[in-house]
């Protein structure tokens, strides 16, 4: 048995994170998930506390241009 440890598997977090799709439909159930995931790895020790608010912070990023915020943001001011 060996004590390396393994990297962690992030490919649920990224493929969620490329998910165009479901981002453009969901966008609020997008950004849950996504957080979800993370602090799932983070509670299980898969990552540390910087992969974290990295991951946390890419998501905040993403959910701040999803098409329903950005479609607000034109019907309240449309010469923005």
């Amino acid at each position: 048995m060996s004590d390396d440890l393994q990297p962690p598997d992030l490919d649920p977090w990224q493929r969620l994170f490329d998910d165009q799709a479901y981002w453009q439909n969901s966008p609020d159930a997008h950004y849950l998930d996504l957080q979800r995931i993370a602090d799932d790895l983070l509670g299980q020790g898969a990552i540390d506390l910087e992969q974290w608010q990295l991951m946390r912070a890419k998501a905040d990023d993403l959910h701040k241009q999803s098409p329903e915020v950005n479609v607000a943001r034109e019907l309240e001011d449309p010469e923005a």
